[in-house]
């Protein structure tokens, strides 16, 4: 999904761990164990686009600012994540997170 400079693709995330998946996929229809997203603020996890340099954070009830920093802060410190590490993070059009690239 990297190899190419325009990559987009989707994103799942809680405290329990982060799901990525090819854009063509519904967040709904990519629910693992512990992850689960589903519309109006269901499921225990957060939805998200990944853009090269951004990562863009639907809204969900459950998930205040400062919640969805941490979250994102311990996410781009895996090493499956490194890719991503210079990012802006953002939550419903706010940034949380600066990114360096």
């Amino acid at each position: 999904m990297l190899e190419s400079d325009g990559y987009l693709f989707k994103l799942l995330a809680n405290d329990t761990g982060v799901v990525l998946f090819p854009h063509t996929i519904e967040h709904r229809d990519a629910t693992q164990p512990g992850i689960k997203y589903a519309d109006d603020s269901r499921g225990n996890a957060l939805a998200a686009m990944v853009k090269p340099g951004r990562i863009e954070f639907r809204y969900h009830r459950g998930f205040s600012d400062d919640r969805v920093k941490q979250l994102s802060e311990r996410m781009l410190a895996l090493p499956e994540l490194q890719f991503a590490s210079g990012s802006t993070i953002t939550y419903q059009a706010r940034t949380l997170i600066h990114g360096s690239d």
